[in-house]
């Protein structure tokens, strides 16, 4: 790459800085003192970041028309962000629609604050700045593998209750923690091959690169590794390119057999299936099918943004439903595939821009390799193959956002860095007469205006104030769960009294006011947590956590109609739930009408023949 005479102003520094340190704080937080540990932190910054940028494109986006690549950067994010637009209006639920379900946030908002970063990247990178990324990636991933080491090791500080093996990480499941140290893998060996780096930064780079595999494989994440050999294998191949290209062909075409070859074993099939398959490809598998459904039946705005899991169990199939050893009680919020997750929920507007936008990124590394040679095109191979980790690893996993942020970030970074003069804000072109395209270059990069800090902190504000009532419910609600339901009725007061404090706010969540209601019940204010559990049902009929919630005050109070009228519900929304079937017969036994019970039988045997729930089923109802 070749190195220009130009200064970067104030205003690009601080872009530059909201850019870099905004995406590694999105990667790294963690707030123990919230329900909500790991994604609601990552919201919250993603936002706050996200609207200082938005002040700094607002006053740049002109100068950036100019410039032909940036121009279609800034039309394919609008448009993304439009499609989005269009499907939050048609989203049932507003709330989730804006924010993202509860311990997922990926909403309106977060896509749209991804997109910020994507066209952000791609304004403010350039061959002057890029240098600044090695911090992104020495300091963040060593922070993130350090932290899964402790974990390993078993002296992590913060007792999580962990379903899963020890690796969590600063983003809170194996699968996540494992595709992050993928893509910092992919960065590390990037900086280890640059011989342009000091000895001190490559030697780093060599060893955050097998910490980030041993703690890969502890987390026993095989698509993490695999995602890490393909953003590698880029580089390599890039390499070899270099000096031999028939080698070059030759090793492609067998990355591409391998990468096939192992696509199949995941899948259970091939030569390799031993080594890359594991039971929870085929629980994918499972809701890959229920996004299909979800995008056929609502070709347009999908069900509603990130509304995947309120749908679930209408477009599952009884292959999910019925899986021995998982049954229908397990459920999931997400498709495991970022490009099913978004057509199912945004539709198939969303799904072409999401994909022309990852198709332009894509022709753009292309252009990017070709336009380089040398070391300047290993170099850019490096950022090239980071973002296809990603891409590789979104095909199986959720857009958590500690992981998303690093695709849109690196996408932006890509088209950056292929132009052949990378984006710049300065006055003039140093040491030669200005032709006419730099003209119009130095007009497209003009000085920022003066007031694009105070607008930039007064959106960062307005992002601040958006996230604040969350972060304080959240944080309510954690300090409640620390206190167990008294026993005394004199404590009981004080204690209904701790847990209301978490619905003081403009705004709820409703998972919060459910659990509120909940801990209420639990403490005898049962008149209030049914109604409080009866409005988020009257308003979102989908939600799972207050319809549970009622039914078990009613049949814990032996109030059976009011659970009959859900159950039978549920038979709608959960065609294949026969545990549901089976307690919907109980409660009808419990009113006086067996032949009701009864007739429930032949359902449950259709679906699950032999099991515990139709034996059971047999002996209560007498049929």
């Amino acid at each position: 790459m070749s190195q220009s005479n130009i200064q970067i102003p104030s205003a690009s520094r601080s872009a530059t800085n909201w850019l870099l340190v905004g995406a590694s704080l999105v990667g790294l937080a963690v707030f123990t003192n919230v329900e909500d540990p790991f994604n609601a932190p990552k919201s919250w910054i993603l936002y706050i970041s996200a609207f200082w940028l938005l002040g700094w494109i607002a006053f740049n986006v002109k100068r950036a028309l100019a410039d032909s690549v940036l121009r279609i950067a800034v039309i394919l994010s609008s448009l993304f962000s439009l499609t989005l637009f269009l499907s939050f209006l048609a989203t049932d639920n507003k709330f989730v629609g804006f924010f993202g379900d509860y311990a997922r946030r990926t909403g309106f908002l977060s896509y749209f604050a991804l997109m910020v970063f994507f066209l952000a990247g791609a304004m403010v990178i350039n061959e002057k700045n890029i240098d600044r990324f090695d911090l992104v990636v020495l300091l963040p991933g060593y922070l993130i593998t350090g932290y899964g080491f402790l974990q390993h090791l078993k002296i992590d500080p913060v007792k999580w209750n962990n379903p899963y093996n020890s690796i969590l990480s600063t983003l809170g499941n194996p699968d996540f923690a494992a595709a992050v140290m993928a893509i910092f893998t992919v960065l590390s060996f990037a900086l280890v091959v640059n011989p342009r780096k000091v000895l001190l930064v490559r030697l780093l780079a060599a060893l955050l690169m097998v910490l980030s595999l041993i703690t890969i494989l502890w987390s026993q994440v095989r698509q993490g590794l695999l995602a890490g050999a393909i953003g590698i294998g880029v580089i390599v191949l890039v390499w070899v390119h270099q000096r031999q290209k028939i080698a070059a062909y030759v090793l492609a075409a067998g990355g591409v057999v391998g990468a096939f070859l192992a696509g199949f074993g995941m899948l259970k099939m091939g030569p390799l299936q031993n080594y890359f398959y594991k039971v929870s490809v085929t629980y994918r598998g499972d809701y890959w099918r229920a996004g299909i459904r979800m995008l056929k039946e609502h070709p347009l705005f999908g069900v509603g943004l990130d509304r995947y899991g309120a749908h679930f169990t209408q477009f599952r199939d009884a292959t999910q439903a019925t899986r021995v050893g998982r049954g229908p009680g397990i459920h999931s919020n997400a498709a495991h595939d970022v490009p099913i997750q978004l057509a199912a929920t945004g539709g198939i507007l969303v799904l072409i821009a999401f994909l022309t936008i990852t198709g332009f990124v894509a022709w753009r590394g292309i252009i990017g390799l070709h336009n380089r040679t040398g070391i300047d095109q290993l170099i850019f191979a490096g950022f090239l193959g980071a973002w296809i980790a990603y891409e590789a690893q979104s095909f199986i996993s959720i857009d958590n956002l500690g992981i998303a942020i690093w695709g849109w970030l690196l996408g932006g970074i890509i088209v950056a860095l292929s132009r052949r003069e990378a984006p710049t804000a300065t006055s003039g072109i140093v040491g030669k007469k200005p032709t006419k395209s730099d003209r119009g270059r130095v007009a497209a990069n003009a000085p920022t205006s003066p007031a694009q800090p105070l607008v930039s902190y007064l959106l960062a504000i307005l992002a601040l104030s958006i996230s604040l009532p969350l972060f304080l419910q959240d944080s309510a609600l954690k300090t409640s769960r620390a206190y167990r339901v008294p026993t005394e009725s004199a404590q009981i007061a004080n204690y209904q009294a701790l847990v209301r404090k978490a619905l003081r706010f403009p705004y709820t969540d409703a998972h919060v006011t459910v659990a509120v209601a909940g801990q209420l019940a639990q403490s005898q204010a049962i008149q209030e947590a049914t109604n409080m559990a009866v409005m988020v049902h009257q308003s979102d009929p989908l939600n799972i956590d207050a319809t549970s919630l009622l039914l078990s005050i009613y049949e814990q109070t032996h109030k059976y109609p009011e659970a009959i009228a859900l159950r039978r519900g549920l038979l709608q929304t959960d065609p294949y739930d026969y545990t549901n079937m089976l307690k919907l017969g109980q409660d009808l036994k419990a009113t006086g009408d067996l032949a009701g019970a009864k007739a429930l039988v032949p359902r449950i045997e259709a679906l699950a023949k032999g099991s515990a729930e139709a034996k059971q089923a047999h002996t209560e109802f007498g049929a």
